[in-house]
């Protein structure tokens, strides 16, 4: 654990100052997926928040919504944005998340689970597990792999250089079937951007 959150200290310390202009690239998928999560009058966490662009745009809506991660440089430039009053930024392990059992409607995970090792992505996801109230609902965007092996391997490969030491492994795994083993029930699954995102919706 203590190698993992120097090395993500390190990795987004150096990220973090031009994040956002990365965000653009996602803008239309995070106002689409902003619409399908539609937390309205609902308390959600968002997981990984990093600069805090999905938060914000769930907060217009959201009775509440917390953002927090480990990287409190990601941090500093989230709490600089204009955000609402039922916002708020927290630095915080999602693997020993600082909250009630079954306090939120709604988690959140945009592009965060693939900077994890395993072991750490597991304690997350049964945590984000202890958290959600029953029948609550976990929203997941992540990498996916494509259909096509040749465009696959090098997209992926492309993609690793500005990515962290994890995400080969994740983007090489078979996400659902490891998802499964938590008892989520899936609902659906969209994917975006020629196939390479995928969005989950899961039941608690």
């Amino acid at each position: 654990m203590r190698d993992y959150q120097e090395y993500n200290n390190k990795l987004f310390s150096r990220w973090a100052p031009i994040y956002d202009g990365f965000e653009i690239v996602l803008s239309d998928v995070r106002k689409k997926i902003t619409q399908e999560i539609n937390p309205v009058n609902k308390s959600v966490l968002d997981v990984a928040t990093g600069t805090g662009s999905l938060a914000i745009a769930l907060s217009s809506t959201a009775k509440k919504v917390v953002g927090i991660d480990l990287s409190s440089k990601m941090l500093e430039v989230a709490k600089r944005k204009k955000h609402a009053k039922n916002l708020s930024f927290l630095q915080m392990d999602a693997s020993k998340l600082n909250f009630q059992d079954d306090e939120f409607d709604i988690v959140t995970i945009s592009l965060g689970l693939h900077d994890m090792p395993q072991e750490i992505r597991s304690s997350v996801l049964e945590e984000v597990k202890r958290v959600l109230k029953k029948e609550g609902k976990l929203y997941i965007l992540e990498y996916d792999r494509i259909s096509n092996k040749l465009l696959n391997s090098c997209s992926s490969h492309l993609i690793n250089v500005f990515e962290s030491k994890y995400y080969l492994d994740f983007v090489n795994s078979d996400f659902l079937e490891y998802l499964s083993s938590f008892d989520f029930k899936l609902e659906s699954k969209t994917n975006y951007l020629f196939g390479h995102l995928q969005f989950l919706t899961l039941t608690k």
